[in-house]
């Protein structure tokens, strides 16, 4: 890794179990997990992203409690500490708080990213220039900087950033006015159409202070169940002081909690690609072209057929006369839907879980 230029410190939350992309996620190999956008997993490309920015020295992990081996296998970089397993998911407020809180006990008073774990960035060099920005950005100016993705389309799976005037003459730099739901479809062509309203990418960079000031206004008994296992990490008793502040803590999400509730904030307009691999939709725009308009991974042969977004390694896979389905082959189970439906996987999961079909989860 490339030596260390910037002052600021990354949490990548890696915790989800990415049940859209079932059957190939999987709860012991979810989503962050796998190979999805190059020949490295999503968690491995995002460390990779961050790292020669600020060290892998300054990167902490949090994920869930059965997937910390497999984080450490694949971020040997990493000293064990900072790979930490929640002992039950509490969405992403908890996330948030116990990692700048780390971020504070390993670092001190410096800026921290928080990033996820499982979107497709393919211009490192771009987002790197970019993170160092908010960096500065967060501490320099309102206290916390969110990164917003130019839309291409009038998308209603994703929330909004609506902006307002250029803060600074600094480019790309631009104030945060609201935090806007996922849209209908009117509304999200509205959107498009009128260039004021990003992508929530979910990628904030805050002052260290400012974070404290603003979960201690909105979260303050979140923030007290989890101080003292904060205060006890890197000691013998962290793992039993984790597992009481998230016995009971509350479960949120920091956007809900608190982004939507700041009086300001700033945005910065992305100038990198970017995906959040929300669905096999979205994977099949980064996949490999097949014949017939297809896109995928398999030895495909297309009759008649089109649109469609086919994994299934090397095997053979033979389509006459359908478009715009999604096809996914793990040998143990077999996926086929419309791929307007494709976010509807996640459907499948409760019914696995009602039926005790625990070897297919």
């Amino acid at each position: 890794m490339a030596a260390r230029t910037s002052p600021g410190f990354c949490v990548i939350m890696a915790g989800g179990r990415g049940t859209r992309f079932w059957p190939l996620s999987r709860t012991n190999r979810p989503k962050q997990l796998l190979p999805l956008a190059s020949p490295v997993s999503l968690l491995r490309e995002t460390f990779e992203r961050v790292a020669p920015l600020v060290g892998p020295e300054r990167v902490l992990v949090i994920t869930s409690g059965d997937l910390a081996a497999a984080c450490i296998e694949q971020l040997p970089e990493l000293p064990p500490a900072h790979v930490v397993a929640e002992p039950v998911g509490r969405n992403t407020a908890p996330c948030a708080v116990l990692g700048l809180g780390l971020a504070a006990r390993i670092a001190g008073d410096v800026p921290v990213a928080l990033l996820p774990a499982d979107h497709a960035v393919p211009d490192g060099d771009i987002f790197r220039e970019q993170l160092d920005m908010a960096f500065e950005r967060a501490v320099a100016g309102c206290g916390v900087v969110t990164i917003g993705i130019p839309p291409t389309r009038p998308e209603t799976g994703y929330g909004y950033l609506e902006t307002g005037d250029d803060i600074d003459g600094v480019a790309d730099v631009q104030a945060g006015v609201a935090f806007v739901e996922k849209p209908e479809r009117k509304r999200a062509e509205a959107y498009l159409a009128g260039g004021r309203h990003v992508w929530n990418s979910g990628i904030f960079v805050w002052d260290a202070a400012a974070f404290r000031r603003a979960v201690t206004q909105f979260l303050p008994e979140m923030v007290a169940r989890l101080e003292p296992a904060i205060a006890a990490h890197g000691t013998i008793d962290f793992a039993g002081a984790l597992a009481t502040a998230y016995a009971d803590c509350p479960a949120d999400s920091i956007d809900y909690a608190v982004m939507e509730k700041l009086p300001s904030f700033e945005v910065i307009r992305a100038r990198f690609r970017w995906s959040d691999l929300g669905s096999w939709s979205s994977w099949g725009e980064l996949a490999p072209e097949l014949e017939g308009d297809n896109r995928g991974l398999a030895d495909l042969i297309a009759v008649d057929s089109h649109r469609n977004v086919v994994h299934a390694g090397t095997k053979l896979v033979a389509l006459v006369g359908v478009d715009d389905l999604v096809v996914v082959d793990t040998g143990d189970a077999l996926l086929v839907c419309r791929a307007s439906d494709d976010q509807r996987v996640k459907d499948i999961i409760g019914r696995l879980d009602a039926d005790d079909r625990q070897e297919l989860l």
